[in-house]
């Protein structure tokens, strides 16, 4: 599995090793096969571009996913972290969704909410 990280914000706080290392984590605790994931750190108004393009929502998000097969992508907006671990957090959120996960219901938005917490918990 190749994971890139794209920082094209001015977040400063971006841990490439530890990012890796929590993508592996989840990968592997879901028991999912990933070949390529880039990450994209941006701003809201990169996200509200893709989100008015693939979703048809005309606002920013904090995180928007795409599985292609083959490359799979994550963008995360650097307006909507607080911190580094919300950072964690989104990036987290968006690989669940690369998964298969979805937050339709009050059951799937606490399962996923569930796994997110879960696996900040591996961030030391």
């Amino acid at each position: 599995m190749k994971v890139n990280i794209f920082n094209q914000s001015d977040y400063a706080s971006v841990d490439k090793k530890r990012i890796n290392s929590l993508i592996r984590k989840v990968v592997k605790g879901e028991g999912f096969q990933l070949a390529n994931l880039n990450i994209v750190i941006t701003d809201n108004n990169y996200l509200k571009k893709l989100n008015k393009m693939f979703f048809k929502k005309n606002r920013p998000t904090n995180v928007i996913s795409f599985n292609m097969d083959e490359v799979c992508e994550i963008y995360v907006s650097r307006d909507k972290v607080k911190d580094t671990k919300d950072l964690y957090y989104y990036i987290i959120h968006g690989l669940l969704h690369i998964i298969g996960y979805d937050h339709r219901n009050k059951e799937e938005v606490k399962i996923m909410e569930n796994k997110c917490l879960k696996y900040l918990e591996y961030i030391k």
